[in-house]
């Protein structure tokens, strides 16, 4: 079920994973697919062997950007599923205008379809 929600963001873990103030751990989900943001050196998809897209700068960078674009700003989220992760995925609009594709068209983050 599609639901639309007021966002209240307590913590940005990266470029595209958040916690809300419910204690819900959130993946974000573009209108154009899922989205991938780099991830800092102490995640478990930097450890050797993982698969991740470790850029320590970019990740930083990443969660500070998701944070300017959600925090106080109106957002909305509809959230539809669960990841592998337990992460509920949702796309988060501010203005009408799409959070992931954002942080896309700003290289702080890639659609990957793949998963």
């Amino acid at each position: 079920m599609l639901e639309a929600l007021a966002l209240c963001v307590a913590k940005i873990s990266d470029g595209d994973t958040f916690w809300t103030f419910d204690r819900v751990k959130v993946r974000l989900v573009a209108a154009s697919g899922s989205v991938d943001a780099p991830d800092k050196k102490e995640s478990p998809r930097c450890k050797p062997g993982a698969k991740g897209w470790c850029n320590q700068a970019l990740a930083i960078r990443a969660s500070q950007r998701l944070g300017q674009l959600i925090r106080g700003r109106g957002a909305v989220m509809q959230c539809n599923g669960h990841d592998k992760y337990r992460r509920v995925l949702c796309r988060v609009t501010v203005n009408c205008r799409d959070v992931g594709d954002t942080m896309v068209a700003e290289g702080l983050a890639v659609i990957r379809n793949d998963w």
